[in-house]
């Protein structure tokens, strides 16, 4: 796997560099080999990403209202080999703008004497004494820019971290001409078709699912070590440690087989999403008296969730018909999973036929044996008894006959 890649493209970092984690838009490709990449992507309901970037945006913000993270900020900076959130595209724009919003705010608090604690009737996601209040949020020029129809303008490769001359003129002129999206909308539908696996973020374990299948029959195709049963390559371990980083390689000893890179991407989800919340309770618990969730979303008027579909149509539009396409896929990977598991009945049920008639076989041999065991005994007891009369008589001709 290839490097710190969210924070700054660098191909040629690794030699046996093979997979490529990026924020960045479709126009990386131009900087690529295209012809010897497969891309691979997710995506989310519009609605709920516009969330998302909200409640990240302000939990990370909110980590730099403590003294001591402060000064991590400076050392985090000032060492070329770390990855911070600030360095990565799009947050290294909407967390820094967030985090003097909440200073803003803070520092009126302070100078008009408002409590520190939140006041009745208090809303998670309307607290403009503490917080920049989600309906502002969805408004303001950054959110326009770079979140709204945000999935269909990277997919597209026109975001404002586009390797494409003129990006930010098209997206302005989208803004102004709605109706010009349709363009982009049909370049994105176009790239997501050419793309091996797309996914949805809302049903996560199932897409990570089909997707080791996916990779396992096209890599199988290839004759490569990656195999759909619990089977282990030593050649592909040996294989995936040279190109893997060290910290991998117990990684690839387990994750050669789908059913390897599925539990291991259980493992590693269940862990990240407990660090994650984690982080986000540390992160408010200490700076301001609000809590996002589920349950907290639902308390936000219809209103501005409509006002988000509007602003996001061309997400909305490009999601949906991703959610056909998972369909699609979901019905050839169950269906190919039951032609799997007959096979796997019928192939259990012969070796059942053929176990019983092994031991009807065993049993026989078994009475032939014993038969021809007795004859063998009779044999052997018959010539021994010979052999002890002709010892006998030879030791009586021996004793009868004179002495000379």
């Amino acid at each position: 796997m290839c490097h710190a890649q969210e924070v700054e493209l660098s191909i040629n970092a690794k030699s046996h560099c093979r997979l490529l984690v990026s924020h960045d838009d479709y126009s990386i490709l131009s900087t690529l080999p295209v012809r010897s990449i497969s891309i691979v992507t997710n995506l989310r309901h519009p609605v709920d990403r516009v969330f998302s970037a909200y409640e990240f945006t302000v939990e990370v913000a909110a980590r730099f209202l403590r003294p001591t993270l402060r000064s991590k900020v400076d050392a985090l900076k000032a060492s070329k080999m770390a990855s911070s959130t600030l360095m990565i595209w799009p947050w290294s724009i909407f967390v820094p703008w967030m985090r003097d919003d909440l200073y803003e705010r803070g520092k009126h608090r302070i100078s008009s004497a408002q409590e520190k604690t939140s006041p009745e009737g208090f809303s998670n996601y309307n607290a403009s004494a503490f917080v920049m209040p989600f309906h502002e949020f969805i408004h303001q020029h950054l959110v326009t820019d770079n979140i709204h129809n945000g999935e269909a303008f990277q997919i597209a490769g026109l975001t404002s971290n586009s390797y494409t001359k003129g990006a930010e003129k098209i997206r302005r002129c989208i803004v102004h001409h709605p109706h010009l999206g349709a363009h982009v909308l049909n370049v994105a539908k176009m790239r997501l078709d050419k793309m091996i696996f797309v996914g949805l973020t809302e049903k996560h374990e199932d897409s990570a699912k089909a997707f080791a299948h996916i990779v396992a029959k096209q890599i199988h195709a290839r004759e490569e070590p990656i195999i759909s049963t619990t089977e282990r390559s030593p050649s592909a371990v040996s294989e995936l440690r040279n190109s893997a980083s060290d910290n991998a390689t117990g990684f690839a000893k387990q994750a050669l087989t789908v059913d390897g890179l599925i539990r291991a991407y259980e493992k590693c989800s269940g862990r990240l999403r407990s660090i994650q919340a984690e982080h986000r309770i540390v992160s408010l618990k200490h700076s301001l008296p609000i809590t996002f969730s589920e349950e907290a979303r639902l308390g936000v008027p219809e209103q501005i969730l409509e006002e988000i579909k509007k602003l996001s149509a061309l997400d909305l539009d490009l999601f949906e018909y991703v959610q056909h396409r998972f369909k699609q896929q979901s019905s050839v990977y169950n269906s190919s999973q039951n032609n799997i598991s007959q096979q796997h009945a019928t192939r259990n049920l012969t070796t059942e036929i053929n176990i019983i008639k092994g031991q009807n076989m065993m049993n026989e041999g078994l009475q032939r044996g014993f038969g021809y065991t007795k004859l063998v005994l009779i044999s052997v007891l018959y010539l021994m008894a010979i052999g002890v009369v002709v010892s006998i008589g030879k030791f009586v001709l021996s004793a009868r006959r004179p002495a000379r």
